[in-house]
């Protein structure tokens, strides 16, 4: 391991802060959930391409955990608001996770505290 620099020590604490302030966001207990913010981030990655993600999909992403683990973290970002699922024209059955403008706001609030860090 190489010897520890100032640099080092400043890039960790300018940063430590925002990350921290991250607690007071509103529903961060949720979000701080494990796996909560991989899924709602993966949500989000997939819409961004203009791909949501299938609700099976998700629910098969063993790195994410246990089928009913993931179902209930998808339960509780929707009952949260922070995901919605929109129908396939074609397939009735099939449900695909978008991101809800809440979910943008978080974003946006989490990337606020990062530039504000960064500073």
């Amino acid at each position: 391991m190489s010897k520890p620099t100032k640099e080092s020590v400043e890039l960790y604490l300018r940063f430590r802060w925002p990350l921290g302030a991250l607690k007071d966001l509103p529903e961060a207990d949720l979000i701080s959930t494990p796996n909560t913010k991989v899924l709602l981030a993966e949500i989000a990655q997939g819409w961004k391409r203009g791909e949501p993600y299938p609700m099976y999909i998700m629910l098969i992403r063993r790195a994410l955990g246990h089928i009913n683990t993931i179902r209930r973290r998808i339960n509780q970002l929707r009952e949260a608001g922070f995901v919605d699922f929109e129908g396939v024209k074609d397939d009735a059955c099939v449900k695909l996770g978008v991101p809800t403008q809440k979910a943008l706001e978080y974003f946006s609030a989490y990337a606020s505290l990062i530039r504000e860090g960064g500073k």
